[in-house]
C-alpha cells in the first residue's frame, strides 16, 4: 500500500502541474493575440482631421515636398507600420502611389563646396550611421557618406555657413513589437521552468522528492563498496559473533523460531573511533543475503523542517518493500547515528533546527517500533558518543543489542598486523607479536595507518640504496642479492611513532642549541627513570629526545599484557611518571620550561578521574560526571553536575593529590640525581634508547630507593601520609 500511495502522489503532482501550465498556456496565448487587435481611441475623428491640417513634411525625411497650387490640400491617414517608420497613404488606386524614390549618394567633397556655396539648407545626422542627408535649396535631398575624421569638420563648416544641423535618433520598435517581444519572452521563460519543473518531478531527483531516502543500496554501488566478510575483520570477536548471529544465523533460523526466539532488530556498535564499526558494516553488507542500504546520520538533517521525517519515512518503506519482494532481509546501516539521535529536549523549542532533529527522531522511533510491522528489518547504528543518545532509541524493541567495539587486545592487535601486512615483504626480524607488543592502546586504523607508513618509508630507502648501488656499477642480479625489498624493523619503529606522536623533525631537531637538548634530554631521563622505581609502573619500551610534530622528546610505556582496570598504585604511579620530567629540570638544572604542559594536563585528569570517579581520595566513594549541556540549576563553572560547594572541594583535593605526587616524584630525582645525569649523557649522544638498551642500562645501575620507601595513599588522612 505504502508503494501505491507513492506513485499517486506523484501522478497527482504531474497532473496539477500539466493543468496550471495548461492555464498559463492559454493566458499568454489571448494575451498575445489581443495586442495584434488595434483599439480606437477616443477622439480619433479630432485625431485625424488634426491630422490633416500638419504639412506633409511631418511624415519624414523620406516624403515629398507639399502639393503645390491646384492640388487637393488633404493630407492622407497616417498608418504605423511595424517597423516604426511612418508611412503616408491614400485612397487612390495603387497606380496612381508612385513609389518614394531613395536620395542621392554624392561625396564628401563635393558636400564641402556646396556648403561654400550657401546652396544647403540642412544637415540630418542619425546617431549610430556614417552618412548624413543633405537638404538643399531647390533640389532634392541626397545623401552622403562621412570618414570617420570628418564629422567634426562637416559641423564646424556648417556653423560657420549659418547650416542648420539636426541630430535624428535611430528609428524604434512600435508599441505593438515590444508588447509581442515581452510576451513572447515571458512565455518561453515560463515554459523552461515549467519543463525542469516536470523533469525533476520524476522518481529519481527533484524538490518534489525532496523527502526520498538518501540510502545507497550496497548492490548498486558497485566496485565503490569493496566486498569485505567476517573472515576479514579482526579485533572485534564478540562483534562478529552478534552480527553473525543477527545476519546469517549461528543454529539456523528454524532452531530459533522452534523456541520462539526473536533475534534483535537493531544493533548499536559503540566505541571510540578507528575501532572498526563501518569495516563491521561493510562486512555485514558482503554476508548479508539480503539488500542493504548505508546513509549516515547527516543525510537525514536539511534546511526545511519535517524534510528528515519524510526521509525516514520513505526509508523503511523501501526496506518493506525490498522485504516483500525479495523474502530476503533488508539491512539498514545508519553511522555516526548520534547526528539525528541526541537527547531531545536539549534546546530551546523555538529553534528550528532542534525541531528537524527532534522530528527526524521521533520518526525513526515510530519507524522502529510502532504500528507496522519490521520483520526482516535490521537497523544497525553506529556511534562514539552512547550517551548523548536518546533512552528512548536505546530501549529493548529498537536497539535491542549494543555491542561494545573496544580497543583490540594484544592477540586481536596481532590479527590486525597480519591483515594489513599479508602482501608486505617483511624482514625476517619483523614478527608480528613484537608488534602487537609496540602497539598497546592502538585502534585497528591505528595499525593500519602504522603499516602503510612502514611501507613508504621501506620504499623510499630501498630505492635511495638501489640507485647508490647502480651508481657504483652492481648489476641489477647482484642489487637483488645485496638489497632486497623488505620492510625493517626500524620502519614498523618509525610508523608506529608516525601515528602518535607525528613525524620526525631532523631538521628542527639540528637548529636546536645545545642547552635545548640538555633540558629535553634531562626531562625524559627523569620521565624514566622514575617510571623504573614506581611500584605499578608499566615498563618503558623507548626513550627519545628526536624532536617531532607533537612531541620535543618522549619516553613510552607499555604493560606486558591487557589491562582492563586501574588500581591506586598504577594510578598514583602515571601521576608521578608524569611530574618528573619537572621535578628533574628543578633539581638538576634549576629551571622550568614550557615542554611539561602536556604532563601536567594528564597528571591533572588522571587525578581528577581518581577524585571524581574511582573513589580514591579523601572525598570518599563519591561519583560526580561531567554535564551534558543541559541547563541545571546549581551547576557549577567547571562542567560537573555537582553544587558549588562539592566542585570547590573536587578542586582543591585534585591540586592536593598532583602537589602530593610532585613531591614525592622530587624526592626520588634526588636520590638517583646521578643515575639521570648518566642516562642524560647517553640520549645526548644517542638520541633513541630502546628496550634491550634500558634494561642492560637499569641492570647497571640501579636505584638507591626501594618500592616500599614510596608508597602514598590519596585517601588516607593527612597526618598517615608517607613520602
Amino acid at each position: 500500500m505504502r508503494s501505491w500511495s507513492i506513485r499517486s502522489e506523484s501522478t497527482s503532482v504531474n497532473k496539477n502541474l500539466k493543468f496550471s501550465l495548461w492555464i498559463v498556456g492559454v493566458f499568454l496565448f489571448a494575451l498575445t493575440v489581443g495586442s495584434f487587435i488595434p483599439s480606437k481611441p477616443v477622439g480619433s475623428n479630432q485625431a485625424a482631421s488634426a491630422s490633416a491640417s500638419r504639412p506633409s513634411q511631418a511624415l519624414g525625411r523620406y516624403s515629398q515636398s507639399a502639393p503645390r497650387s491646384g492640388a487637393v490640400a488633404t493630407a492622407p491617414p497616417v498608418q504605423a507600420t511595424g517597423r516604426g517608420a511612418v508611412v503616408a497613404t491614400s485612397a487612390a488606386p495603387p497606380s496612381a502611389r508612385a513609389a518614394v524614390p531613395p536620395p542621392e549618394s554624392i561625396q564628401y567633397s563635393e558636400l564641402l563646396e556646396l556648403i561654400k556655396a550657401g546652396k544647403v539648407s540642412s544637415l540630418s545626422f542619425e546617431n549610430g550611421s556614417s552618412s548624413v542627408l543633405v537638404s538643399q535649396n531647390g533640389k532634392a535631398d541626397c545623401k552622403v557618406v562621412i570618414p570617420d575624421d570628418g564629422k567634426a569638420e562637416l559641423r564646424a563648416l556648417a556653423a560657420l555657413h549659418s547650416v542648420k544641423v539636426k541630430v535624428q535618433a535611430q528609428p524604434e520598435p512600435g508599441p505593438n513589437m515590444l508588447a509581442i517581444l515581452g510576451v513572447v519572452g515571458t512565455f518561453l521563460l515560463i515554459l523552461i521552468i515549467g519543463s525542469q519543473l516536470l523533469r525533476r518531478a520524476s522518481p529519481e531527483s527533484g524538490i518534489f522528492n525532496i523527502a526520498k531516502s538518501p540510502g545507497r543500496r550496497v548492490d548498486q554501488l558497485g566496485d565503490s563498496v569493496p566486498k569485505v566478510t567476517f573472515d576479514q575483520v579482526a579485533g572485534a570477536d564478540e562483534a562478529v559473533k552478534e552480527l553473525r548471529r543477527v545476519v546469517t544465523g549461528l543454529v539456523g533460523r528454524d532452531t530459533y523460531a522452534a523456541f520462539d526466539a526473536e533475534l534483535p532488530t537493531g544493533i548499536l556498535l559503540v566505541g571510540p573511533p578507528g575501532t572498526g564499526k563501518t569495516m563491521l558494516a561493510k562486512a555485514t553488507a558482503g554476508e548479508c543475503e539480503g539488500g542493504m542500504d548505508i546513509l549516515s546520520g547527516s543525510d537525514f538533517v536539511f534546511m526545511l523542517v519535517g524534510v528528515g521525517a519524510g526521509r525516514v519515512r520513505d526509508l523503511f518503506a523501501s526496506a518493506r518493500k525490498s522485504v516483500a519482494e525479495t523474502g530476503m532481509p533488508h539491512v539498514l546501516f545508519i553511522d555516526e547515528i548520534d547526528a539525528i539521535g541526541g537527547k531531545r529536549g536539549g534546546g530551546a523549542s523555538s529553534n528550528g533546527g532542534n525541531q528537524e532533529r527532534e522530528q527526524t527522531l521521533n520518526q525513526l522511533l515510530v519507524e522502529m517500533d510502532g504500528v507496522q510491522d519490521n520483520r526482516g528489518i535490521l537497523v544497525m547504528g553506529a556511534t562514539n558518543r552512547l550517551d548523548m543518545l536518546d533512552e528512548a532509541l536505546l530501549r529493548p524493541g529498537r536497539f535491542d543489542c549494543h555491542v561494545r567495539v573496544d580497543l583490540p587486545d594484544r592477540r586481536g592487535r596481532e590479527a590486525i598486523f597480519a591483515i594489513h601486512c599479508v602482501r608486505k615483504p617483511l624482514a625476517a626480524e619483523v614478527t608480528l607479536a613484537h608488534l602487537a607488543d609496540r602497539t598497546y592502546g592502538y585502534s585497528g586504523a591505528d595499525i593500519k595507518g602504522a603499516c602503510n607508513r612502514a611501507a613508504i618509508l621501506a620504499a623510499e630507502r630501498w630505492f635511495h640504496e638501489t640507485e647508490s648501488l647502480r651508481q657504483q656499477g652492481l648489476s641489477e642480479a647482484q642489487i637483488a642479492a645485496q638489497h632486497p625489498r623488505q620492510i625493517l624493523l626500524k620502519d614498523f619503529d618509525e610508523g608506529i611513532d608516525f601515528v602518535r606522536h607525528g613525524n620526525a623533525e631532523p631538521g628542527k631537531q639540528a637548529g636546536m642549541t645545545d642547552v635545548q637538548k640538555r633540558n629535553t634530554a634531562i626531562h625524559e631521563a627523569g620521565h624514566a627513570c622514575v617510571s623504573q622505581v614506581m611500584p605499578g609502573s608499566d615498563p618503558v619500551v623507548k626513550i627519545t629526545i628526536l624532536r617531532r610534530a607533537r612531541a620535543l622528546g618522549y619516553v613510552q610505556q607499555m604493560p606486558d599484557g591487557d589491562r582492563v582496570g586501574l588500581e591506586m598504585s598504577e594510578a598514583m604511579a602515571r601521576i608521578v611518571t608524569a611530574l618528573a620530567g619537572r621535578a628533574a629540570q628543578v633539581v638538576l638544572l634549576g629551571v622550568k620550561d614550557s615542554g611539561a604542559s602536556n604532563d601536567f594536563q594528564q597528571a591533572n585528569h588522571m587525578a581528577r578521574l581518581m577524585v571524581t570517579r574511582w573513589g580514591m581520595s579523601r572525598l570518599g566513594h563519591i561519583y560526580v560526571g561531567e554535564s551534558d549541556g543541559s541547563p541545571m540549576p546549581g551547576m557549577s563553572a567547571n562542567g560537573l553536575s555537582c553544587g558549588p560547594a562539592l566542585a570547590d572541594r573536587i578542586d582543591l583535593e585534585v591540586s592536593r593529590i598532583v602537589e602530593a605526587c610532585y613531591a614525592l616524584a622530587k624526592s626520588v630525582v634526588t636520590a638517583d640525581r646521578e643515575r639521570i645525569e648518566k642516562l642524560n649523557a647517553i640520549l645526548l649522544e644517542q638520541e633513541t634508547i630502546l628496550a634491550d638498551q634500558w634494561k642492560s642500562f637499569c641492570r647497571d645501575n640501579p636505584s638507591n630507593l626501594k618500592a616500599e620507601d614510596l608508597q602514598f595513599d590519596p585517601s588516607a588522612p593527612e597526618s598517615t601520609e608517607t613520602h
